[in-house]
């Protein structure tokens, strides 16, 4: 395994530090009847913390050449299965049986985490939690509300969908090879409400619209495409700009457009 080229094109930047390792699996109390995925496992370093705790654990790879070092490292693990296929392609309910969700864990390529988180959201009925590596911005962009200035659709959607934490910021020195950023770990646990389509759709409609424009006030921008008489119903400051609006007010703006059909 120390024989691996890292490969650029994967983002493959590999953390191994046995304290931070530690402290991520404090985190994310691992239990004997937990189901796991992890996305990207590498080297096999943040596995081996994990592997021997929960009644089932996948790991997903898509470089090719780290299978069967995986595979021999991991041979005596009777709980463990690595599939060599790139995450988007998995189809989530093919490993959640009988209701039982399943927890997902990674220390993600950076070019990667908005594709992921997407594919996340399409499966969030599945997942119990996700704990995962990010870049630094790109994850207190995850956690932003309208009192951070990382706040933005990202944070709006994610928060949407899951209860965000960063749980602690990890220097880049503490990687292999070194990227030009710091990381973060961060928390998801999804809400429990019933996902409703069309509000989703309005509210990636909304997002997009008003955060194209985001250094105008809400109102110039919601004239477009709502009444004078629904906007005179929102309990909204339209004098706002769309980053100081809150996750309720979006929902709120979402459901008047459903209504409106």
């Amino acid at each position: 395994m120390n024989k691996h080229i890292n490969k650029k094109r994967f983002g493959q930047n590999f953390l191994s530090d046995k304290h931070i390792l530690s402290d991520i699996l404090g985190y994310i109390n691992p239990k004997s009847d937990d189901l796991f995925l992890e996305i990207g496992p590498g080297l096999g370093t943040m596995t081996e913390m994990f592997v021997g705790i929960p009644k089932k654990y996948y790991a997903i790879e898509l470089d090719k050449d780290l299978i069967a070092p995986l595979e021999k490292k991991f041979k005596n693990e009777k709980n463990f299965s690595i599939i060599n296929k790139n995450i988007l392609d998995l189809d989530l309910n093919c490993f959640v049986k009988n209701n039982k969700k399943i927890r997902l864990i990674g220390n993600l390529p950076y070019n990667m985490s908005s594709p992921i988180l997407d594919w996340c959201f399409k499966y969030i009925d599945l997942i119990k939690d996700m704990h995962f590596m990010f870049q630094k911005e790109f994850a207190h962009r995850c956690a932003g509300n309208e009192n951070t200035a990382s706040y933005g659709k990202l944070s709006v959607i994610c928060n949407y969908f899951c209860k965000v934490d960063v749980l602690t910021d990890i220097d880049r020195s503490y990687f292999d090879p070194i990227p030009r950023v710091d990381s973060s770990f961060v928390r998801f646990r999804p809400k429990i409400y019933k996902k409703n389509s069309n509000e989703l759709e309005n509210l990636n409609f909304l997002l997009n619209k008003l955060f194209n424009k985001k250094r105008k006030k809400i109102n110039k921008t919601l004239t477009e495409f709502f009444s004078e008489d629904d906007l005179s119903k929102i309990e909204i400051d339209l004098n706002l700009r769309p980053d100081q609006l809150s996750l309720e007010d979006y929902i709120s703006l979402s459901k008047i457009s459903i209504k409106n059909g």
